[in-house]
């Protein structure tokens, strides 16, 4: 079942799970399907990524548990988790994994057909504490050498005229020059740019629901942008609901938009070919934010750039990745007359 017809059926609940006449893996795929439609908002920009990341969740734990949902025990959701720890995921993957079987546990129970097949959620006491946020990989900060290292790995692709570099390459740049979220850019549309004398206005719906205009100066990320739409023949894409990046493989539609986890893969090789061994495309943000905070010495600079509403939020998240400039160290070894 695709995601639209999961979607169009999210009022239609099937009477059992293993319906007449079906396998315990399909009718278990179809109630996969609906309670990802069912849980997710139609109208959020990443819609698409966050259907597929919780159907291959859930998916995931019955493939390996192998029995039907009203069979499993708690013992089986720590065993689960027990092998994604090992396996290496982070803390933060392994709680979000286990969150959405609960989440389908839960609308599993609340079904008067499907709750009669389950009496319990057996995710609710293996899913372990919530991680601290800024403490995991993708709050890690580049530093200027890997940063530099990863634009001109992405760069000398650009420049070989391959259409996914120019596009990767346009993509880096707004990343890492506005601090904006992954689907706050990867969501684009043309009629999201506003082309202007000497710069571009990015508009777009922002975390809260607040609309936003941002202002790029640098003309560099014009001039690669415009670069990447003329190789593609896209240039009139401006003023249209069309969306700013697309799909240039052979396996997808032309046109279709460009989805992050596409960008993210993509991200990932360049970030091995500049010697980066992990990266999460939520690293360009925390960049951004510790290049704002060195630059300006100022946690107010840097609350208005990344756009959070309280101050608290951006002292959390600078403490986390940001190294304090030494202005001390010396005035006081020379105070106490330390001798060298």
């Amino acid at each position: 079942m695709s995601a639209e017809e999961a979607g169009q059926t999210q009022g239609e609940q099937p009477q059992a799970l293993i319906p007449a006449g079906q396998t315990v893996d399909l009718a278990l795929l179809n109630a996969i399907h609906l309670w990802a439609a069912a849980t997710t908002d139609a109208e959020s920009a990443c819609s698409n990524d966050l259907l597929r990341s919780k159907r291959q969740a859930v998916s995931s734990f019955f493939t390996f548990v192998g029995k039907h949902p009203g069979e499993v025990t708690a013992l089986d959701v720590q065993g689960w988790r027990t092998l994604l720890e090992e396996k290496g995921f982070k803390p933060a993957t392994v709680y979000a994994r286990i969150s959405r079987l609960s989440s389908f546990y839960e609308w599993l129970m609340r079904d008067p057909s499907l709750g009669q097949f389950i009496q319990s959620n057996p995710a609710h006491r293996a899913r372990p504490k919530c991680p601290k946020p800024y403490q995991t990989e993708s709050s890690k900060a580049l530093d200027d050498e890997q940063l530099g290292a990863l634009v001109r790995v992405v760069r000398e692709k650009a420049v070989t005229g391959d259409v996914v570099g120019k596009r990767d390459y346009a993509l880096l740049l707004f990343f890492i020059t506005t601090g904006m979220r992954r689907q706050e850019i990867i969501g684009l549309r043309g009629s999201d740019i506003e082309l202007r004398k000497d710069d571009l206005v990015v508009r777009c719906r922002v975390k809260g629901g607040d609309y936003v205009g941002r202002a790029v100066d640098e003309p560099l990320v014009r001039e690669v942008l415009f670069d990447y739409l003329k190789s593609c023949g896209r240039m009139n894409v401006f003023r249209s609901d069309r969306p700013l990046w697309t799909r240039h493989d052979r396996a997808g539609r032309a046109g279709a938009p460009l989805s992050s986890h596409s960008f993210s893969k993509n991200l990932k090789g360049y970030a091995r070919e500049a010697g980066i061994e992990k990266i999460h495309i939520h690293q360009t943000r925390h960049t951004f934010a510790r290049i704002i905070s060195e630059e300006t010495g100022s946690i107010v600079e840097t609350q208005d750039a990344l756009g959070h509403k309280n101050l608290a939020t951006t002292r959390v998240y600078i403490g986390r990745i940001a190294v304090k400039r030494d202005k001390h160290s010396q005035q006081i070894t020379a105070r106490l007359k330390i001798q060298r």
